[in-house]
């Protein structure tokens, strides 16, 4: 860049002129279409609305054209909305390795379920105060439970430290967050049956006399859930080598996620979903004949569970169990609900270690198998037989 010097003083109107020019040159470049004469003598070029359709724009002199174009980068590219920020903030997320595919899937179905008031709105354009208000009356009208408000916050923090960095907004989101005052009666509190979160002690007896007399291989492969607590993409994920003579190496789970073209797809994560998924889970030698078995059944492939030659799915299990759980007129849950069972009835045992439990659920506190696995299995009928033998009573 060069300035014209007279007597040893820069004229400004030259750097100002110099400024203008780089500035216009900057934002033509970021500009993704051609720009081309057409046979009428006029300048033509397409232009993406911001509701994303291109539209053609022409006028008498390129450096017409040239300023409806910077005009249209400086409203639609440098002013983003809060929609394009998230992406771009995921994407970047994604390409880094910090997040997989399946958070990107659960961040876009949450993005879209909490965000689509204010998608399009420009994020230089939203103040402190209406992203607090936009908040509140999204707890209010979606009426979310703290968990749910938890997974929206991510988004929040994401999508604001992001523009941030980009010198978009000027705002701390931590400071604007931390700021927000939150009553405790805003959420909802859903309150679960204990025979919703496990199976309870008649319906265990009931399911696992069924999947015994009817042998097949998703029959199996559920029973095999209910004597080990293995996650149910844990299950499915199994190799051959996995299993050994009284135990299953656990290294690895199925993770779910959708691609840009709304197609899901089940693929193998070489690692489990915790620190403390990598374990060995040992089979109880009154079960080992399960895994026998599904050998039996499966004799071939690389996968434990395998269907026509290709991986059975986890869906395929859960689908499984929820119409044995139908037939046998018991209430319908899912294989987590196994897990939680399994988890229970180790604690309610009394005879397995704390340390122990923690290593067959793959997990890295006791607490959470206290606060999240444990529930009571008896019926009412149980209950009074205990109470019964209460003699203070």
């Amino acid at each position: 860049m060069q300035f014209i010097i007279d007597n040893g003083i820069i004229n400004l109107n030259d750097v100002q002129n110099s400024i203008e020019a780089m500035k216009k040159k900057e934002l033509l470049a970021k500009h993704p279409y051609k720009i081309w004469r057409g046979k009428d003598g006029e300048w033509y070029t397409k232009l993406v609305a911001e509701d994303g359709s291109k539209k053609l724009r022409h006028r008498k002199t390129r450096e017409e054209l040239e300023n409806v174009i910077v005009e249209h980068v400086q409203k639609v590219i440098d002013c983003p909305t809060i929609e394009r920020i998230f992406y771009e903030w995921l994407d970047v997320r994604l390409e880094r390795g910090e997040i997989e595919k399946s958070t990107y899937s659960r961040y876009e179905r949450d993005f879209v379920r909490y965000f689509i008031k204010i998608k399009d709105c420009k994020v230089q354009s939203l103040t402190e105060l209406e992203l607090e208000d936009f908040i509140k009356r999204t707890i209010q009208e979606q009426k979310m439970t703290r968990k749910a408000f938890s997974n929206m916050r991510t988004l929040v923090y994401g999508i604001f430290r992001y523009a941030k960095k980009k010198r978009l907004v000027d705002f701390s989101i931590k400071s604007t967050m931390d700021d927000i005052e939150f009553s405790k009666n805003e959420f909802q509190k859903i309150c679960h049956e204990d025979n919703e979160q496990v199976f309870m002690l008649d319906e265990e007896a009931k399911i696992i006399e069924y999947l015994e007399a009817h042998q097949d291989l998703l029959n199996l492969g559920l029973l095999l859930l209910f004597k080990t607590g293995l996650r149910i993409g844990e299950l499915t994920s199994l190799n051959k080598e996995d299993i050994r003579e009284k135990q299953i190496h656990i290294s690895k789970t199925e993770t779910i996620y959708q691609d840009k073209d709304g197609k899901t797809h089940y693929d193998i994560k070489p690692f489990p979903k915790t620190e403390a998924g990598v374990r060995d889970v040992i089979i109880p030698d009154n079960c080992v004949w399960i895994l026998d078995k599904i050998r039996r059944l499966c004799p071939f492939g690389q996968y434990v569970f395998m269907q026509d030659g290709e991986r059975i799915r986890s869906y395929v299990f859960r689908t499984r169990l929820y119409t044995n759980c139908k037939k046998l007129g018991i209430v319908v849950k899912s294989p987590h609900k196994i897990r939680k069972t399994y988890g229970s009835k180790l604690y309610d045992s009394g005879e397995v270690p704390e340390s122990f439990m923690m290593e067959q659920m793959g997990h890295t506190d006791i607490s959470c198998l206290k606060k999240h696995y444990y529930y009571n299995r008896m019926n009412d009928e149980e209950k009074r037989q205990i109470l019964n033998q209460v003699k203070a009573l």
